[in-house]
């Protein structure tokens, strides 16, 4: 009887050491960013985007002087 306590406490130790909070790892990946302030202190635009164009799930910000950005990544001038 002794014997199958200590095998069953062993196997429920390395059961739990193994186990793992997966959502501790998914919420590190993925990571929300703000990507009005990494354009801001990168130098490409000057202040807040004046507005969004919203197309399905694409948002892109129009800044003051007509350069859109989808992201980070620089999509065209607006011709207003």
């Amino acid at each position: 009887m002794k014997l199958l306590t200590t095998a069953l406490l062993i196997i429920a130790t390395l059961a739990t050491a193994h186990a793992d909070d997966r959502k501790r790892h998914e919420s590190k990946r993925h990571e929300s960013h703000n990507y009005i302030i990494e354009r801001q202190q990168a130098g490409l635009v000057q202040g807040p985007p004046t507005s969004r164009l919203i197309i399905g799930k694409r948002e892109i910000d129009i800044y003051p002087d007509g350069s859109m950005y989808e992201k980070n990544n620089f999509v065209g001038f607006n011709k207003r």
